[in-house]
């Protein structure tokens, strides 16, 4: 029974991502034709972008959580009072972001180290996405919504539509197809964007359709009370994402010496790892759903259940992509490209983080309880500091040591196991130190 609920929440939450990963991967063989300067660019600008997404899960861990628990205790009012409430605070948070970031992107990407033709292609591309990164904040949210009513089906179903809308998009206006004028890099990057805005025009109809928030003169009312408790719960999802995204414009620094491929590299690897590690996300969603739903039940004695089985799923499923790329990677870099030394750059990165992939999905499915339990807090503890180690140990393997490039990818796949392993006891020891009745502590929802 339990097996089935994970099962009926992440196949759904994968299908979607899967769409997600398969357009990206069109992205960047369509960006590739445009030259390594622009592929290079790309992947420095997406250290960026996802340093703007970890800045996402401050309203939407808490959301996601709340939400969850109001649900599985039958309270439609404070759930849908969470979502306008998550919603003012996304809009405040998005524009101060893109206020503060805007001017002074170029300074982001000089710190990396880049080449002047690949900082120019970075900001062109990365400049399009900053304006309209409200748009990109709200569509995150409309989807987050509907994974705490674990009903995310036509959520991926409008995320797989719009994805077509931005791989037909991207070509047309990347190369001045069809009349539209050539944008090159600017291309691409609108693609993504208008498909983002469509998501969110229909994410919002449907979610309004379905009543899982209430109607749109609620949300013209700015009301704070939940803001607290929904950046409570979000904010360490997202300084643990925050700290690990801009980890990588420093470590770029460390690998440009080695030369641009590698960082080009970067970028195409992790379009290849994003597949385990949505699927270990889409595990993650599960878990915070079905143990939001516990918590709000009150039914807490079934956490520990849940948790494990979600560790055994999250285990079985990565086993084969660590296999894959520990032995086959090659065969992996050619499905996305033709250039030799790109192809071998890639193998040698593939190899060494495929040596802790399994210990990347603990990590998300154990996020993914704490926050299904609002317990967030605690997790810094582990995730913060592993990650920051990132940067001392790749310097000391790569320069000290003498092991180049490939040191900076040991200390990469090092601190990933470290986190999995490091959450595993901090939920052993919280488990055995308090009684899971009263595992969620001071943070009870309910008056």
């Amino acid at each position: 029974m339990l097996l089935k609920k994970i099962l009926h929440i992440s196949l759904p939450a994968l299908s979607g991502f899967l769409g997600l990963i398969l357009f990206d991967v069109v992205d960047i063989y369509w960006i590739e034709k445009l030259g390594g300067d622009a592929l290079s660019g790309v992947a420095a600008a997406g250290f960026i972008v996802w340093s703007l997404y970890s800045v996402m899960n401050v309203t939407g861990g808490g959301a996601a959580s709340l939400i969850a628990q109001y649900n599985g205790a039958k309270d439609k009012e404070k759930a849908w009072d969470t979502a306008v409430q998550a919603v003012s605070l996304s809009i405040f948070i998005s524009l101060a972001v893109t206020s503060i970031v805007y001017p002074n992107m170029s300074l982001f990407f000089d710190l990396m180290g880049l080449t002047p033709e690949t900082s120019a292609q970075a900001i062109s591309y990365f400049k399009i996405l900053i304006c309209g990164f409200a748009i990109m904040y709200l569509d995150m949210l409309g989807g987050i919504i509907f994974n705490a009513y674990g009903d995310n089906k036509i959520s991926n179903a409008i995320m797989f539509v719009c994805l077509v809308i931005n791989g037909v998009l991207d070509p047309i206006l990347m190369f001045g197809w069809l009349g539209f004028p050539e944008m090159g890099i600017e291309g691409a990057a609108w693609a993504t964007l208008i498909g983002h805005f469509i998501s969110l025009i229909l994410r919002y109809a449907i979610l309004k359709r379905r009543a899982y928030i209430p109607p749109f003169k609620d949300f013209l009312t700015i009301r704070h009370h939940l803001y607290k408790k929904i950046v409570a719960i979000g904010f360490p999802n997202a300084a643990t994402s925050w700290v690990w995204s801009i980890i990588y414009p420093i470590l770029t620094r460390l690998i440009a010496p080695y030369g641009m491929v590698h960082v080009s590299a970067v970028g195409v690897c992790h379009r290849i790892e994003s597949f385990p590690y949505y699927t270990a996300v889409a595990l993650g969603i599960a878990m915070t759903t079905i143990v939001g739903n516990a918590v709000g039940k009150k039914q807490t004695e079934e956490i520990d259940k849940i948790t494990y089985t979600g560790i055994r799923i999250g285990t079985i499923i990565s086993l084969p992509f660590a296999v894959l790329f520990m032995i086959y990677p090659e065969y992996l870099m050619k499905l996305l490209t033709t250039d030799l030394k790109l192809i071998s750059a890639g193998v040698s990165y593939l190899r060494i983080i495929g040596i802790c992939e399994i210990l990347m999905a603990w990590e998300l499915v154990l996020g993914g309880v704490f926050t299904g339990i609002g317990v967030t807090g605690p997790t810094l503890l582990i995730t913060v500091p592993t990650t920051l180690a990132r940067i001392p140990a790749a310097w000391f393997l790569a320069e000290y040591c003498g092991y180049g490039v490939n040191g900076i990818w040991a200390a990469i796949s090092f601190s990933t196991a470290l986190k999995g392993v490091g959450l595993l006891i901090l939920y052993r020891h919280m488990r055995k130190k308090r009684n899971l009745a009263n595992f969620t502590f001071e943070r009870k929802i309910y008056a």
